[in-house]
């Protein structure tokens, strides 16, 4: 921590405005991490417990569908990697730094804020991947129970019945409270992610627009030069858009749930069941709220790329006709002089 403060310390008085938000966005997702330390570990401790409860659910009724394995997240860390590597590779070939010191190694090598943004996304989409697949789960025993509220059994197979759906009921309220977790615990952290990624991705468009008009495409560099912004605003949406499909399909496994309860008569069934239904309609109801959302601040789903979108192009447009205003100036002034004094300088911008 004391080796990322000074690092971050000869950085800030170093790095142009977007790099100097870079890293203001790094430490707001620390310090949320840590503030949400506790929220972080009761959702694993609940998503264990959880698991245990499991053991007392009639086996028949267990859908086991498997996770991805360990070779999958081995994919995408080797891919993760090789993307890196070769985006570090392209960013020196078409800009050489001037010489090798801790911003250069900072700037090319050892970029925190993609380190980062990456963990977010990875852990993120891992905890979200848990909920759905159990939400899943869930839902795959109610598709096996449901025959049985169409039949006519005995007593004792009503009670049995009864007992199974109690059971599913109290396992989907335990779910939601972890959804209700999530979003205490990774809320923090997700919405200064999304706020500072908003603003990175609007200044990243302004300025790919401001920095790539003026360079002329003679050869092939220039062309990488003109694409490499381009890339990164590509990158930051992938990041962005994996949480959001993430938690819009854990939203949409746990609403299957109502779906399941409407198909069933309950005009049909004996006094205890109907009662068990009941219960499960009036909780399902009470649950309605329990979205995945940024610390409360808005919810997390697909809509949110359309007030993303939107946001985009109203900031885009009110940056336009803020051009010639002194600060903007400054800003610009400030992210040429970073890039002259890093490297060897031979693009006009």
């Amino acid at each position: 921590m004391i080796m990322l403060i000074i690092l971050t310390y000869s950085l800030f008085i170093n790095t142009s405005f977007i790099q100097s938000l870079q890293l203001l966005k790094l430490w707001t997702i620390i310090i949320a991490s840590r503030i949400s330390e506790i929220q972080l570990i009761k959702l694993i401790n609940g998503i264990t417990e959880y698991d245990q409860k499991l053991t007392s659910f009639p086996r028949y009724l267990l859908i086991h569908r498997l996770l991805p394995k360990k070779n999958y997240w081995n994919t995408i860390f080797m891919f993760t990697l090789i993307y890196y590597i070769l985006i570090t590779i392209l960013f020196m070939n078409i800009w050489p730094p001037k010489s090798i010191d801790m911003i250069s190694i900072a700037v090319y090598f050892i970029r925190l804020e993609f380190i980062t943004d990456v963990s977010l996304t990875l852990s993120s989409y891992f905890f979200l991947q848990q909920l759905e697949y159990r939400f899943e789960m869930l839902n795959y025993s109610w598709k096996y129970l449901f025959p049985e509220f169409l039949t006519a059994p005995g007593e004792f197979t009503h009670s049995i019945t009864g007992m199974t759906l109690d059971k599913i009921r109290l396992l989907h309220t335990e779910l939601s409270d972890l959804l209700r977790i999530f979003s205490e615990g990774y809320g923090k952290i997700l919405l200064g992610y999304f706020v500072f990624n908003y603003i990175d991705m609007l200044l990243g468009f302004y300025y790919s627009i401001i920095f790539t008009k003026n360079i002329k495409i003679y050869h092939f560099h220039n062309f990488i030069r003109k694409c490499v912004p381009y890339i990164f605003q590509l990158q930051n949406s992938i990041l962005v858009l994996s949480i959001i499909i993430a938690a819009s399909r854990v939203r949409e496994k746990k609403r299957k749930m109502i779906s399941h309860l409407r198909l069933i008569r309950i005009s049909n069934l004996s006094a205890n069941l109907k009662i068990q239904i009941k219960l499960f309609m009036n909780q399902i109801s009470v649950l309605e709220s329990s979205e995945i959302t940024a610390f409360g601040i808005f919810n997390i789903n697909l809509n949110l790329v359309v007030s993303i979108i939107t946001l985009l192009i109203t900031g885009l447009v009110t940056i336009i006709q803020m051009k010639q205003h002194p600060i903007m100036s400054k800003i610009e002034e400030n992210i040429n002089t970073f890039l002259q004094n890093i490297s060897v300088g031979n693009t006009t911008y």
